[in-house]
């Protein structure tokens, strides 16, 4: 019926779904959720593979989302692999909010605030009333999977006050560094003196 691309595509959507409403429910924190498996022993992982959404919609901002990523896994001692040789794949999940006045919210997938394009809507599209207060936030998901199973997860939201490619980009930068700090970083050996 659905190959398993397929159903983990949707698998992930209704997760994207679930932990961004979860994220808009605890906005005004804005404070990153962060879960690790505990028994894993994150030294041992050497490579890693990001990889982008599969519905992009807006290519250049994700991109810059997997630089990100790749730079902060460098940072800790990690080294980029193909998919079939990584020790770990990495995945990331954006989505965009509205709150209006702090009474009604739009859930969307993807990155649609980034331009004229519209994302994978979940919902109804609706009308903002002049005058009314409207607060736009830029949600990210980042998983981490070893062998088919979660190790990692991280989720947080920045709130955009403006709405600008380079100001999301800023932002997105900040937010991936955040959702990926308590990530353990490899212990490196101290270099030889001669």
């Amino acid at each position: 019926m659905f190959s398993n691309n397929h159903t983990l595509a949707l698998a992930r959507a209704f997760l994207v779904v679930f932990i961004s409403s979860g994220l808009l429910i605890g906005c005004a924190s804005n404070k990153p959720e962060v879960n690790m498996v505990d028994e894993e022993n994150f030294k041992s992982i050497n490579t890693f593979f990001v990889q982008p959404p599969l519905n992009p919609v807006n290519v250049p901002v994700e991109n810059h989302v997997v630089s990100s990523i790749s730079s902060i896994l460098l940072s800790k001692g990690l080294s980029p692999a193909s998919k079939d040789n990584a020790d770990i794949e990495v995945t990331f999940f954006p989505s965009s909010a509205i709150k209006d006045n702090g009474k009604s919210m739009s859930i969307g997938l993807g990155t649609g605030v980034f331009g004229r394009s519209s994302a994978i809507s979940l919902g109804s599209i609706f009308n903002i009333p002049v005058g009314e207060q409207v607060t736009q936030y830029q949600n990210l998901q980042i998983d981490i999977i070893q062998n088919g199973e979660f190790i990692y997860s991280a989720a947080g939201s920045t709130e955009l006050e403006a709405k600008d490619s380079i100001t999301i980009q800023k932002e997105l930068t900040n937010l991936v560094h955040e959702l990926l700090r308590p990530y353990p970083a490899k212990s490196v050996a101290p270099a030889e003196t001669n």
